[in-house]
């Protein structure tokens, strides 16, 4: 989540604690003795859920964002729109793309298919730079989906760098 969503929901909590406070403070407890504390206790779980709602739907953003679509010459992601292979590796560029996403909301147009044969799918679920210095591996799951417009798709589940590029080269 953003961080004004955070902010959002966190004035939301501090409100209804202090209108909570103010019902006991100035007596308002003795006419309706149930319904303050019924009433924010739904306002507190509403509040719950909206996190919950809103962090689910963040993720699924995210993930969109991360799909890349591979031709044998070039890849497409919707942030960064097409991007040609030339001579790298296709998983090399596609973690290049990956390590600098902004996760912003501006889209790029996906090329028609006719002018972008994309060959391959790559859905990452997570994607963690490795650094060298640490001697950190990176990390990236997901899954790969083969098109296959005859027979029908193929999909692959990687756990890592290597087993991305065997599903590639499949």
């Amino acid at each position: 989540m953003k961080k004004n969503n955070y902010i959002v929901l966190g004035v939301a909590a501090v409100a209804a604690a202090f209108l909570l406070f103010l019902w006991y403070y100035l007596g308002l407890n003795a006419v309706d003795e149930p319904f303050d504390l019924v009433l924010a206790v739904i306002w507190w779980i509403g509040i719950v859920v909206i996190a919950a709602v809103i962090a689910r739907l963040e993720a699924n953003r995210k993930r969109q964002i991360r799909t890349i679509y591979v031709s044998p010459t070039a890849l497409y992601n919707s942030e960064r729109g097409v991007v040609g292979l030339k001579d790298a590796p296709v998983a090399d560029a596609m973690q290049e793309i990956l390590s600098n996403l902004e996760y912003g909301f501006d889209k790029k147009a996906m090329p028609e298919t006719s002018k972008f044969d994309y060959r391959f799918v790559v859905q990452t679920d997570e994607f963690k730079a490795g650094d060298e210095e640490k001697d950190e591996q990176p990390k990236w799951t997901g899954k790969v989906i083969k098109i296959d417009r005859e027979n029908g798709n193929v999909e692959t589940e990687f756990e890592d760098e290597q087993q991305l590029r065997e599903a590639l080269a499949a």
